[in-house]
């Protein structure tokens, strides 16, 4: 809070389930933005008016407030360049498709979106994203669980291909048997990540790309129910949508993204270091599963 030390930037992590709590209270994550000069906020549900879940539309809602709010907080705090910080954005689930909404309306603001879990229902999926040039440059993380029986994985794929393959700087990442959930399991990818993109600006004209092979999901990939967790977040192999899930079998990486024989994209994987990191983790056959909704 001392006002003669600059803030850099602002990482928003929207308050969507017991994830986004771990993540804004991680000593790991509160590390990285004090080391980096970053503030850390969280914008909590609110409720749209026609329902009770948070608007997802940027124009309204959370995110038309955040920037209100963020100028009245640096006027209250004495930093005025909080102001026009630079904004990581992080959301899970609805917040998931609400973050690169976001970077749509505010483009200039944004750094860096990591989407977890990405998806709403319609209107307002990602599969109804539409961003511009300046929009899809900037660097997006995309997670999703291969047991994901709300979001899956099959719209949050579509999405990255369809600005990936025309050169957005974007990452895919499957993790594999998880439901709608435990993207804490993450963590070290996302900070890895975002230090390539967000604090060293790394661009796609250096870097490592990763190819995947899939296989379709199995029942067998759920874990046990467990109380009080709610069997519908993994109940089987299908998304709310009834497209198929798939795991990741095989993966490797390339320095260039030419496509590798029987394997699919995966994304821009800004250093070798990230990209072992990257391929390590998605090699994983099972990730841990921590934080069930």
């Amino acid at each position: 809070m001392d006002p003669a030390r600059t803030i850099k930037g602002v990482w928003v992590i929207f308050d969507r389930g017991r994830d986004m709590l771990r993540y804004y209270a991680d000593p790991d994550v509160r590390s990285f933005a004090r080391r980096h000069d970053w503030a850390l906020l969280m914008p909590f549900h609110c409720a749209a008016k026609s329902y009770s879940d948070m608007d997802m539309d940027p124009q309204k809602g959370v995110g038309r407030a955040l920037l209100t709010a963020l100028a009245q907080l640096a006027e209250s705090s004495r930093h005025s360049e909080v102001a026009s910080s630079k904004l990581i954005l992080l959301g899970f689930s609805g917040t998931g498709a609400l973050a690169p909404r976001l970077a749509a309306y505010a483009p200039d603001r944004v750094v860096a979106v990591v989407a977890a879990d990405p998806g709403h229902f319609d209107p307002l999926g990602v599969d109804s994203i539409t961003l511009s040039a300046r929009a899809a440059s900037i660097p997006e993380l995309i997670l999703t669980g291969s047991a994901d029986a709300v979001s899956g994985t099959e719209r949050p794929y579509a999405y990255f291909r369809k600005y990936f393959d025309n050169g957005a700087p974007w990452t895919f990442v499957v993790q594999n048997g998880t439901p709608h959930c435990c993207i804490i399991n993450a963590k070290q990818v996302v900070l890895s990540w975002l230090d390539a993109v967000a604090i060293r600006r790394l661009a796609r004209t250096v870097g490592w790309y990763g190819f995947v092979k899939t296989v379709p999901s199995t029942i067998a990939e759920c874990p046990a129910p467990q109380p009080p967790a709610v069997p519908v977040w993994c109940r089987g192999t299908k998304d709310s949508w009834g497209g198929n899930n798939w795991s990741v079998n095989a993966a490797t990486i390339a320095r260039d993204s030419k496509t590798q024989p029987d394997m699919l994209p995966a994304g821009w994987l800004p250093t070798r270091a990230f990209a072992q990191q990257w391929l390590s983790f998605v090699r994983l056959a099972d990730h841990p599963i921590t934080s069930l909704p």
